[in-house]
């Protein structure tokens, strides 16, 4: 893994469109979010999809009120789930949707970044029907917090729906507050799994959970998934053994590289957006919540105006944007190696506010980003299409395909 030179996408490279305006969510909500402590959620919205690439177009292909924000080629079918925040997961062959399963009734939805997060194949899926999902389970939404967040085994049955009756709970993490929960779960080869964990939520890591590797709360846990168990994949000596990488603070998706380098998108709080990259393998601290982006943390809320001196003990991104021209928070997507040839060979990433999507690339030491342009909604996941092109999925319920 190269040293490149490492970047902050400044006001210039920051186009965005002017549709997607930033408002406060509405005063029904208000309650369930006085964790957050003072991010304005925006209200959902959606304009066109303009792209910078002639090369490129888009198509919405599945409209939709709930939120989808993940997808899976089931091997065994060549269809694709679908995942939902509220606990749905649908199959899609192209043409239409049916259910795959409704764990709603197991996820608790009380807070805007609750739901089933994430789901991976077991390795043997295809001999087995395994596979694990993360998600918050179903809880009261009075008072604080009481759902806990769930790493579980569920078994695929003959007629490729999920089947209730085999859900296994592998792991569980308290978590402090309603947000910040990660969740996001990739596979990572030979049965092991990563599995992005935030910080505990609210703001300004109150139970400074970012800089202690002995809990699970800002970390990535690497789990080897085995009988129907979880261990950890590698000793590290961390205080907690599962933890591989900490000093996180919301890793909202994350994709690795063929050269074993791990792409981590983690939301910041007042001023930076980071993309970090670092060895799978290799224990690694990115500086949550002493820093953020280049940054020494700043908990009074003002952004550092000069880039600080990176300590021996972190971390720091390759990239940084700031909450500039309505961009508000980073959505990871993937290690470009498929789709669209114009958009391979980097780390592909967008806004959920903004909905502005850039391929970040290496190019002769320095790292250098291509704005893509505007998915035309509020971004919470990417996905690999049936037709190997890129799925931007919307707050708002579109599914577009970019191709």
């Amino acid at each position: 893994m190269s040293r490149a030179s490492k970047l902050t996408l400044g006001e210039g490279d920051m186009r965005v469109n002017a549709a997607v305006a930033l408002l406060i969510i509405s005063a029904a909500f208000s309650g369930c979010f006085e964790e957050d402590d003072g991010f304005q959620w925006p209200e959902p919205t959606s304009s066109e999809c303009e792209l910078e690439l002639d090369e490129l177009g888009c198509t919405i292909i599945i409209e939709g009120s709930e939120t989808p924000h993940r997808s899976l080629i089931n091997p065994l079918t060549g269809n694709q789930w679908i995942l939902y925040l509220n606990g749905y997961v649908k199959s899609w062959d192209g043409q239409t949707l049916d259910w795959a399963v409704d764990l709603s009734e197991v996820v608790n939805r009380c807070h805007m970044e609750q739901g089933l997060l994430g789901m991976a194949l077991e390795a043997d899926f295809e001999n087995t029907g395994t596979v694990l999902i993360s998600y918050i389970e179903d809880g009261t939404c009075e008072g604080p917090n009481q759902s806990d967040l769930i790493l579980a085994s569920i078994k695929i049955d003959e007629m490729d729906t999920f089947d209730l009756d085999t859900l296994t709970v592998l792991l569980r993490v308290n978590q402090p507050y309603r947000n910040h929960n990660g969740g996001h779960l990739i596979h990572a080869g030979d049965n092991n799994f990563l599995w992005g964990i935030g910080d505990g939520g609210s703001s300004d890591d109150p139970l400074l959970n970012g800089q202690n590797s002995s809990n699970p709360l800002g970390t990535m846990y690497y789990v080897k998934f085995e009988d129907n168990t979880v261990s950890p994949a590698v000793d590290t000596g961390a205080g907690d053994p599962y933890v591989l990488h900490h000093g996180l603070r919301n890793p909202w998706r994350f994709d690795l590289d063929p050269d074993g380098g791990l792409w981590i998108a983690d939301v910041g709080q007042a001023c930076w957006e980071e993309v970090n990259l670092v060895n799978l393998t290799v224990p690694a601290n990115l500086g949550w919540s002493d820093r953020e982006g280049f940054y020494e943390f700043a908990d009074d809320g003002k952004c550092r105006p000069s880039q600080s001196e990176v300590g021996p003990n972190y971390t720091d991104p390759v990239v940084v944007y700031p909450h500039e021209n309505g961009n508000c928070s980073i959505t990871g997507g993937f290690w470009m190696d498929w789709g669209p040839e114009i958009l391979q060979e980097g780390f592909l990433y967008g806004d959920f506010c903004t909905g502005s999507i850039w391929v970040l690339r290496e190019q002769s030491g320095v790292w250098s980003e291509e704005y893509i342009g505007t998915s035309g909604g509020m971004i919470v996941g990417f996905g690999k299409s049936l037709s190997d092109d890129l799925l931007v999925f919307h707050w708002t319920g579109q599914v577009v395909l970019i191709g």
